[in-house]
C-alpha cells in the first residue's frame, strides 16, 4: 500500500486535476507513481516540464529510455524498473539488450560510451575523474550529451527517490529477470479489440485507434499485451483501458 495517497480526478483540486488529465491524455492512464507525486503539484509540474524539455534535446528515444532504465536499476528502484523495461520492451528491446542495459552495457560504442559515463556519474554523485570525461569524449560524446546526460540523471534521481518514499504499489508488470528463460506468452487470436475511452493503440497503418481487427493477443499480469501484425512491436494496455475483446473461434 502507498504511503502517500494516490490523488485521483474525484478527488483532486484544480491545479492537480489540470495535470492528471494532461498524464492521461498522454500516457491513457495516470500510473500509480505520479498519482502519488500528485500530491505536490509544483514536484509534478516541475517533472513533467522537465521531461518535455529533455525530450527535445540531442539524445535520442532509445537513449533516453535506456538511461531511464539504467538510472532506475543503480537507485534500486523496482517500480521504474519495471515501468522501463516495459517500456524497452515496447520499443523492440531484447531481454539481452535489456539486461545489458541495466548493466551500463552496448554492443553499440556511442551508447555503451553514453550508459558508462552515466553510471560514473552517479556513482560518484558527479565527481567524475577526468580520465572518465576523456574517455567518454573519444567515443564520441558530445558536450550538449553531457549535459543532457546529467539532465536525465536529475529527472529520473527525482522520480526514484519519491518512489522510495511513497512506495506506491506496482501497476507495471514486475521486471523480468536479468538472466535466465524467456518467459513465454499464450497468445490467442481475437477477431476485435476495443479500448475504453482515452485510450489508443496504433493500427496497422501506425494510426492511433481505440479498435483493432484481427490481432494476437496475450493478457499477463493485469495487462493486455497486442500484436497487430506478425512483424509489429508488442502493445501493451492496462486491464482498465480495455473495453471489450472478442476472440476468434478456435
Amino acid at each position: 500500500m502507498s504511503r502517500l495517497p494516490l490523488i485521483t480526478t474525484e478527488i483532486a483540486d484544480d491545479e492537480q486535476n489540470a495535470l492528471l488529465t494532461e498524464l492521461k491524455r498522454q500516457l491513457g492512464r495516470v500510473p500509480n507513481l505520479y498519482a502519488a507525486l500528485a500530491n505536490s503539484p509544483a514536484a509534478l509540474r516541475g517533472y513533467l516540464e522537465l521531461r518535455h524539455a529533455l525530450a527535445g534535446g540531442v539524445l535520442g528515444a532509445r537513449l533516453r529510455e535506456q538511461l531511464a532504465l539504467l538510472i532506475a536499476a543503480e537507485n534500486g528502484c523496482d517500480y521504474c524498473v519495471a515501468a522501463h523495461t516495459m517500456r524497452a520492451g515496447r520499443m523492440g528491446f531484447d531481454e539481452r539488450e535489456i539486461s545489458d542495459t541495466r548493466d551500463a552495457r552496448s554492443d553499440d560504442p556511442h551508447t555503451d560510451a553514453v550508459l558508462r559515463l552515466a553510471r560514473d556519474i552517479l556513482r560518484t554523485r558527479g565527481r567524475i575523474d577526468d580520465a572518465a570525461l576523456a574517455a567518454a569524449r573519444a567515443a564520441g560524446v558530445s558536450d550538449a550529451e553531457i549535459g543532457d546526460i546529467t539532465g536525465h540523471i536529475a529527472l529520473n534521481v527525482l522520480s526514484n527517490y519519491f518512489n522510495h518514499i511513497a512506495a506506491p504499489e506496482l501497476d507495471f508488470p514486475a521486471a523480468a529477470p536479468t538472466e535466465g528463460s524467456k518467459m513465454n506468452q499464450a497468445w490467442r487470436d481475437a477477431a476485435r479489440v476495443e479500448l475504453a475511452e482515452g485510450y489508443t493503440l496504433f493500427d496497422r497503418e501506425g494510426q492511433p485507434a481505440r479498435t483493432v481487427q484481427d490481432a494476437r493477443i496475450s493478457i499477463e499480469g493485469g495487462f493486455l499485451h497486442i500484436r497487430v501484425a506478425d512483424d509489429a512491436d508488442i502493445q501493451i494496455v492496462s486491464a482498465p483501458g480495455v473495453a471489450l475483446v472478442t476472440y476468434r473461434a478456435e
